[in-house]
């Protein structure tokens, strides 16, 4: 009895694990499949760091109306953009490998910037938010890791204090 959205997700999932079945065995030899199958997701991987990276350990709003959160964020795009969003802090011969997503920031506050005016951008951006007493985040790729550990230590405590169930299950326990 699950919702149109479950059924939707579920057709969704099919429906890629179908095509990605296809488009591997149109590979011609087994050394090229595991080969792209391993080099694929290792891609992947990289871009899922760099992602959570840049989101996981952020604030997030639920809804422009929540009275709470429009006052306490100020409610429009550029502040929640500025808020739940984290740039990685590295050198400029690290953009290559980070692709322009090291500046997450200026990536959501504007989505249209090519990725070689980023680096340019960024200080404006701070000058920016320093004017409006917003906090502009950047830290190095270590620091956005340890950021990202303890919010998920805190979510964990959090979940285990609201229900001790979803921590058992979790671990089979009880």
């Amino acid at each position: 009895h699950g919702s149109l959205r479950t059924r939707i997700d579920t057709l969704a999932f099919l429906g890629f694990f179908t095509w990605l079945t296809f488009l591997v065995a149109s590979i011609p030899t087994w050394p090229e499949r595991v080969a792209y199958v391993l080099l694929s997701h290792a891609v992947a991987g990289l871009l899922n760091v760099q992602i959570t990276l840049s989101h996981f350990s952020r604030e997030v709003f639920d809804s422009p109306d929540d009275k709470q959160g429009s006052e306490r964020y100020g409610g429009d795009f550029y502040t929640r953009n500025v808020l739940s969003s984290l740039d990685v802090d590295c050198p400029s011969f690290m953009d290559w490998f980070h692709g322009g997503l090291q500046f997450q920031t200026l990536h959501h506050l504007y989505p249209r910037l090519a990725r070689q005016h980023l680096r340019k951008t960024e200080p404006l951006i701070r000058s920016l938010c320093r004017k409006h007493s917003l906090p502009y985040t950047a830290r190095s790729f270590v620091a956005c890791n340890v950021e990202v550990f303890e919010k998920l230590r805190e979510s964990a405590t959090k979940a285990k204090v609201w229900s001790p169930l979803i921590i058992d299950a979790l671990n089979a326990e009880g």
